[in-house]
């Protein structure tokens, strides 16, 4: 049975302060305000540091898991160092090529964020982060049906989603709410909040999609995975 973190977060002096007393407060707030909860299986996709993975941690407790999941291996080893040094025991790491399929089974996750990385999907950077390849529609469509695969029908899809105009082939949020609910989802609702961008701290607005077939407040509930001892 995966373990829940302890109360304090066991959050460390070397962390951003700011960055410390987001995860402790409001960034545990606005996840709640996601539908993350006691029980809940979330997969954070392109972890990187962990930020929010840690952050839900302590929502879901000991009867949840939180998937870790991006294809940078150092990012992944420093996020081990992290949970360790923390306490923290019910988060799984996933390394992935970052192509689909994702390896989670079908509808198993309560709740998927995806915040800083649709951008990225299919975008390639030059040596001084250039741009060299925008990402495309074509690139994101496989990688959102998967995310809508491991999705249960009750399930929040939250997506955070800066540099569109200068990563990829659209301009607005209003073509990635085209894009995700071409998969199946129609947009719940909005949220403006403090988020945590590249290590630092920055104003940006959530989108949060439901299953088209799925009440307008989605409901999370517990699913049997892979134990976290196994990462």
């Amino acid at each position: 049975m995966p373990c829940a973190p302890t109360d304090d977060g066991g959050l460390k002096a070397t962390m951003e302060p700011e960055i410390a007393s987001w995860q402790r407060g409001e960034g545990r707030r606005l996840l709640e305000r996601v539908g993350v909860s006691a029980g809940a299986t979330v997969l954070d996709f392109g972890s990187r540091e962990g930020n929010y993975a840690t952050a839900a941690a302590h929502l879901v407790g000991p009867e949840g898991t939180v998937y870790a999941l991006d294809k940078d291996s150092k990012a992944l080893e420093g996020l081990a160092d992290r949970l360790a040094a923390e306490g923290i025991r019910n988060v799984v790491r996933v390394q992935t090529s970052g192509d689909p399929p994702l390896p989670l089974e079908d509808a198993s996750v309560d709740v998927v964020l995806a915040y800083d990385v649709i951008h990225l999907i299919g975008w390639r950077g030059g040596e001084s982060g250039e741009t060299v390849r925008r990402s495309t529609a074509s690139d994101r469509r496989p990688v959102l049906a998967e995310l809508a695969r491991v999705c249960r029908p009750s399930a929040v899809l939250s997506i955070y989603c800066p540099h569109l105009d200068t990563h990829t082939d659209v301009d607005a949020e209003e073509d990635i709410i085209d894009e995700v609910a071409g998969q199946g989802f129609h947009l719940r609702d909005g949220l403006h909040a403090q988020l945590v961008h590249d290590s630092k701290m920055v104003r940006g607005h959530i989108m949060n999609f439901a299953k088209a077939s799925a009440p307008a407040t989605a409901r999370n509930r517990p699913f049997p995975m892979p134990q976290p001892g196994h990462n």
